[in-house]
């Protein structure tokens, strides 16, 4: 998929999640700046190669101070994670992937906060490694190209020598590599973390309602102020409707990781972008994993859904146990677990949760 493309179905999500929660208020610029009312934006130049989405209630008046807020915030954030371009005045992972010397280099405290963040999570399981972006960068080029096309199996095992967080060092708000050559990607991790980031900030100012919506990664600000339930749609894999929902009164955080997102077809076969740093491979142990954990996890939570979605259901099974984390995976019908029955069928796909979910999901109509 190209930029354009990207960007168009991330709308189209985004779209779709917008219609999944139940009782949102239409938006009337013509009404009084003084009158509370409710605000739903999506903007799609705040980088991440994404659209954001944003709803609050509140006076005009305020939600001009909150967009502000949102705006600012993941247009900073872009620029520190942005492993494709330079910026004058910052520090990134660009700075940090291509500086040769091998010096330790100061980079912005975020940076820092969120990449120790991800070197916990690697330690936790190896299918979460932010050090593989030689790996990723060839897969990133493959599908970038005017015509996608899959890389070259030497260069991936090339490519894989180096990786390993163990060879990332961190002193004080400093960063170096012991490998010069290695180089970091934390699209795994950036966007939850800038999402969490964001509700803080929008909390301080005096926010608490509403949702930020940030290409799947979903951060709940608040109770509805209607006291009624959200109503949250996961996506299905194939098209735009909600296959299953959520319902919860208190706030959470939600990411998705799926094969439809960002993919290419090859020779009549999918690969999605996420690769599993085991194989080098793009992983295809199912269509898409939900993490649904608690309002201030919203980093934790996409970082965990891109390890699971790395493993097989019934390994994320285990693995959400051991670490308390609750999730809902979707599967080609024609593809079921072994040994695992499936919390919900469709014609098309099985649904599978974690016991802490099972009574706050239903099928979509």
């Amino acid at each position: 998929m190209n930029n354009k493309k990207t960007i168009k179905y991330w709308i189209i999500g985004s779209l779709v999640f917008l219609a999944a929660v139940v009782g949102l208020v239409s938006l009337s610029r013509a009404r009084p700046k003084s009158e509370t009312q409710t605000f739903n934006e999506t903007y799609t130049d705040l980088g991440f190669d994404t659209p954001i989405s944003f709803q609050a209630t509140c006076t005009q008046e305020e939600f001009t101070k909150y967009e502000k807020i949102l705006k600012d915030t993941f247009k900073e954030y872009n620029e520190i994670f942005d492993q494709y371009n330079p910026y004058e005045r910052v520090n990134n992972i660009y700075t940090l992937n291509h500086e040769t010397s091998g010096s330790p280099i100061e980079v912005p405290q975020p940076l820092i906060d969120c990449l120790d963040l991800a070197i916990e999570a690697g330690e936790l399981d190896e299918r979460f490694d932010v050090s593989e972006g030689k790996v990723l960068s060839l897969w990133h080029d493959a599908r970038e190209a005017e015509t996608p096309y899959i890389p070259d199996q030497n260069a991936i095992e090339q490519a894989k020598r180096h990786e390993g967080i163990s060879a990332i060092q961190i002193s004080g708000r400093t960063v170096q590599f012991t490998d010069p050559d290695l180089q970091l990607d934390l699209g795994g991790i950036a966007k939850g973390y800038t999402a969490g980031i964001c509700a803080d900030r929008l909390h301080e100012a005096g926010l608490d309602n509403g949702y930020i919506n940030a290409g799947g990664n979903v951060v709940l600000l608040g109770e509805k102020p209607d006291g009624k339930d959200w109503v949250i749609g996961i996506q299905s894999p194939d098209t735009s409707p909600s296959v299953v929902q959520f319902t919860t009164k208190r706030p959470v955080v939600m990411v998705t990781s799926g094969d439809y997102q960002r993919y290419i077809e090859v020779d009549g076969k999918r690969y999605s972008h996420i690769i599993d740093p085991t194989t080098g491979w793009p992983a295809q142990y199912m269509r898409s994993v939900t993490v649904i954990g608690d309002a201030d996890q919203s980093a934790w939570a996409d970082a965990m859904s891109t390890t699971l979605f790395c493993m097989s259901v019934e390994e994320g099974m285990q693995f959400c146990k051991d670490n308390s984390l609750q999730a809902v995976w979707i599967t080609d019908r024609d593809k079921p677990v072994d040994g695992l029955e499936a919390d919900f069928v469709t014609p098309d796909y099985n649904i599978y949760c974690t016991a802490g979910l099972k009574d706050s999901l239903k099928l979509s109509l």
